[in-house]
């Protein structure tokens, strides 16, 4: 696979989420499309509260943001001695662990940092410092550098035509270019991408308010449906395939995704449409084997019974499962950064972890 583009070959949009001189800074989504607006955070506790009210979202920016989260502790600290800078280092740790529970990256993110931290703890205190910050800018760089790997390899297996998406897993829900949103940015620029389809993605409309968003930002020709619309623009034969991102794949090939995914793959298996998840191996969780393992966050009724602030409904009881599972049998394909994933997943994957 040849990388034929550079990232700003793909978008014009910045780094949804970024550390510079103890600020994290970061594109807040829930203003999204009405207002453009980078908000900075100077403390763990602000960090947090952003990855929990969905100012930053989607699984590898959840990741990003919980790294910068850790730098920011290291930078700002008052500690003056190891134990004293330890202690609080943990406690940040477990500040930014508890925000959400379905994202692996969030957990893949902070482990990373907390290893290295074990791994050094002999080193000074300056030094474990330099090293939380190095790590975390790494982990945000190899995000792109994955993103833009996925984009190509995707851009190669899916076919030339329309493509229809859900929810956003797009630069916003990435570092940068996202998973899909790497796929769909090169079949445009390759020319093979004719029509991108959105879901609008209820309840909190990440389809309508963030995919449209940035797609059309960036000049893809996109149309925006209704989620009860996405059967019948199958069924007139208007989509060629469906990609969507991943919050959680685990080895047997099955995955967590944004409520409404499990519905398109029984309507693109219905339709013979090709249907693959898109997310580097990050996203990956090798430890549950199947996935009814899966914590999935509720979150919550207000998300329902609102729209934009305006009550939609009366005040009844709502169930708000933020993920759905899709089995993996319905999938066509895993687009990783290290490759295609093809069928038994549970054989493959397993294959391409022993190979790293």
């Amino acid at each position: 696979m040849e990388i034929r583009y550079r990232p700003e070959d793909l978008t014009k949009l910045p780094r949804s989420v970024e550390y510079r001189n103890g600020v994290v800074y970061m594109i807040n989504q829930r203003l999204l499309p009405r207002e453009f607006k980078i908000e900075k955070f100077r403390g763990v506790e602000g960090v947090a509260e952003a990855i929990k009210n969905m100012t930053v979202r989607g699984a590898p920016a959840i990741g990003a943001a919980a790294a910068f989260g850790l730098a920011l502790y290291a930078e700002t600290s008052k500690a003056e001695t190891k134990e004293e800078f330890l202690d609080g280092f943990y406690k940040a740790y477990e500040t930014l662990k508890n925000t959400r529970p379905t994202a692996v990256n969030l957990f893949w993110a902070l482990n990373r940092i907390k290893n290295l931290v074990e791994e050094h703890r002999e080193d000074s205190l300056d030094e474990i410092r330099r090293l939380i910050v190095q790590e975390a800018q790494k982990i945000a760089d190899e995000d792109v550098e994955a993103n833009l790997r996925m984009g190509h390899y995707g851009a190669e297996v899916l076919p030339e035509g329309n493509v229809l998406t859900h929810c956003n897993a797009g630069s916003l829900a990435t570092v940068h270019l996202g998973t899909v949103g790497a796929v769909v940015r090169v079949m445009h620029k390759d020319g093979t991408l004719k029509l991108l389809w959105l879901d609008e993605t209820r309840p909190v409309l990440q389809g309508a308010r963030l995919s449209a968003w940035e797609y059309s930002y960036d000049g893809l020709n996109v149309k925006l449906i209704a989620d009860n619309a996405a059967a019948f623009v199958m069924q007139q034969g208007l989509v060629d395939a469906i990609i969507v991102g991943a919050d959680r794949i685990v080895a047997n090939g099955d995955f967590a995704n944004k409520i409404g995914t499990y519905m398109l793959a029984v309507l693109a298996r219905e339709h013979g449409i090709p249907f693959f998840t898109v997310a580097p191996l990050s996203t990956i969780d090798m430890n549950l084997k199947s996935g009814k393992e899966i914590p999935i966050e509720e979150r919550s009724p207000e998300e329902v019974l609102t729209c934009g602030g305006c009550r939609i409904a009366p005040d009844v009881p709502v169930y708000n499962p933020a993920f759905d599972v899709t089995p993996h049998k319905y999938l066509t394909g895993i687009i990783t950064d290290k490759g295609i994933v093809w069928p038994p997943f549970k054989r493959n994957l397993k294959k391409l972890f022993s190979s790293l």
